[in-house]
């Protein structure tokens, strides 16, 4: 299997992880023995599948938690393997805050577990709720996780690990919006979808404030495509549903969901 013909359908950016894949997917073939990913943004899932997919004898299963999960374990495996929910080895996490009420938000739990030295791989999906916060991580992380993480932001905390079938998650949504741009580039369609003037755009991109399918762009001319997701901090998060026709103008027709 020839990897230019593989590239040619990602970007440059993203060389990296595909390599990685397909060094994977070509180990579980020649073994025949299955393989575990760290957890996956929603763009690496879909990259793990298309190149796991151009081998006949080899599968990828996903799994997070619930079937609502965004990040998930990729288990690669040879096409007889049938898997079971303890091979992805995920274990649940409830951090309570205990006491007087503290409002915590995502980026503080998430800046306190990478502040424990955790790597973003090793964590998947987060869902605050207003007396705390479940999360999912590795099994190998939960006892490390359990013991040190004691205070996230001003507040006090106290974790503790629970069955997958008490974590609860948080059902996304999003409000719907319709616009023309001239182009597909980053900074013409996050102006857009976020409201703000081309130079309020450009300036963030460049500082490296906003992020294509979960990774740091600094190229306001990157094109997007439809299926991309883009946040930019400050300002959350929306997708691309679906990249229309032109208008007579010759202006594209984009249809974004922006997260609630």
């Amino acid at each position: 299997m020839k990897q230019d013909s593989i590239m040619m359908h990602f970007r440059p950016e993203e060389r990296p992880f595909v390599e990685r894949m397909i060094d994977l997917a070509e180990r579980v073939d020649d073994r025949q023995s299955p393989a575990l990913t760290d957890f996956l943004d929603p763009r690496q899932q879909k990259i793990a599948v298309s190149v796991v997919r151009r081998h006949a004898d080899v599968e990828v299963r996903l799994l997070g938690g619930p079937h609502s999960a965004e990040r998930q374990r990729a288990l690669i495996a040879p096409s007889y393997w049938v898997p079971e929910d303890a091979d992805f080895e995920l274990a649940f996490l409830r951090v309570d805050v205990p006491g007087e009420y503290v409002k915590l938000s995502h980026g503080d739990y998430l800046g306190a577990l990478v502040g424990l030295g955790l790597k973003r791989g090793k964590l998947g999906d987060l869902s605050v709720w207003d007396d705390g916060c479940d999360l999912a991580v590795t099994r190998d992380m939960a006892d490390f996780v359990r013991l040190h993480l004691t205070q996230v932001g001003r507040a006090s905390v106290h974790v503790q690990e629970i069955a997958g079938t008490d974590y609860r998650s948080i059902q996304r949504e999003f409000q719907e919006k319709e616009f023309t741009v001239m182009s597909l580039r980053l900074d013409a369609v996050a102006s857009d979808a976020f409201n703000l003037s081309r130079t309020k755009v450009v300036d963030p991109i460049k500082s490296g404030k906003l992020q294509l399918n979960w990774q740091t762009i600094d190229n306001p001319a990157t094109l997007v495509e439809e299926g991309d997701v883009i946040s930019l901090r400050g300002h959350g998060r929306v997708k691309i549903l679906e990249v229309g026709g032109q208008t007579k103008k010759g202006r594209t027709v984009l249809k974004v969901g922006k997260y609630i």
